[in-house]
């Protein structure tokens, strides 16, 4: 099988973190700071990063795949929607071919059509 490329552009909580030796004196204190930067974040965006991080465990547990995020308010997330006439997050491009865009409501569904599609039992490009 040849290598895959999967792409997700989507909007993604963005942690910021410290130097490793400054991480170890934050975690001596129990002062958890990205636990309160999550909490900054609206639910549907942690509910949607959720949901693209078991769609690519199930992907990744099938086969091997270079899987790339890319954020949506980025000039390459730009890029990639323009590219693919997308406005709807997230959208997700396999070997260079969009196969979902809008809403993901269930990843177990989309992990089993991408991965039929990636092993070619479905054509790619069809029509969302």
């Amino acid at each position: 099988m040849k290598e895959v490329k999967i792409e997700i552009i989507t909007l993604d909580p963005i942690m910021l973190g410290h130097c490793e030796h400054c991480e170890i004196v934050w975690q001596s204190f129990r002062f958890d700071h990205k636990k309160i930067q999550l909490q900054e974040y609206p639910i549907d965006i942690l509910e949607l990063s959720s949901k693209i991080t078991q769609f690519i465990n199930i992907i990744t547990k099938e086969i091997r795949a270079k899987v790339f995020i890319i954020e949506a308010m980025t000039l390459r997330g730009l890029f990639k929607m323009i590219r693919y006439g997308s406005g709807k997050l997230p959208l997700i491009i396999v070997n260079g071919k969009k196969i979902s865009q809008g809403k993901l409501e269930d990843p177990y569904e989309l992990a089993k059509k991408t991965l039929k599609i990636i092993k070619g039992s479905e054509t790619i490009g069809a029509k969302f």
